[in-house]
């Protein structure tokens, strides 16, 4: 429950990756639950298949950009707090809009509740792009600039690597 609280913590920009155990297992742990979320986010608009496999992907980008962020800043012995940070948040984000992806699905064509609807996946989107902003920040000891910038960088790579494993390319 402590850690359920920590990432919530996480999320409201009032705790840091460095404020989560160095556990490989929970790694595991929260990677995997990161992995069944995305499955189900996607699923909103996939078949199964390709969400496993867009998932699965989105999954080992998230630790690889994790790992290289800490090995070209010298931190290395972060990457476990990152990487959970990482995952933690991001789960958290994907059971928080996926009742609004569903409902987006369900009233695409209906005028004014779709723009209340599309407001709501912005302000999870901005929300997502700000806390992975913030652990990128925290984790590497950078300005919110920089910050800033590797989140975009990620998030565009995050994109190109998913859409191209969900057409079969990769």
């Amino acid at each position: 429950m402590i850690l359920l609280q920590r990432f919530f913590q996480i999320c409201l920009f009032k705790a840091g990756p460095a404020d989560l155990p160095a556990s490989l297992w929970l790694l595991k742990l929260i990677g995997l639950v990161y992995f069944a979320v995305g499955v189900l986010v996607s699923h909103v608009d996939h078949p199964w298949q390709a969400s496993l496999v867009a998932s699965l992907a989105d999954t080992l980008l998230l630790l690889v950009v994790c790992w290289v962020a800490v090995y070209l800043k010298g931190v290395r012995s972060r990457f476990i707090q990152t990487a959970t940070a990482m995952a933690g948040t991001g789960a958290i984000m994907g059971l928080v809009g996926l009742p609004v992806f569903m409902l987006f699905r369900e009233v695409e064509s209906s005028g004014q509740l779709t723009s209340l609807v599309l407001l709501l996946v912005l302000i999870l989107m901005f929300w997502s792009l700000f806390i992975t902003a913030h652990i990128f920040r925290m984790a590497l000891e950078i300005r919110p600039g920089s910050a800033a910038i590797l989140t975009v960088a990620y998030i565009i790579l995050s994109l190109f690597v998913v859409g191209l494993s969900m057409s079969g390319v990769a």
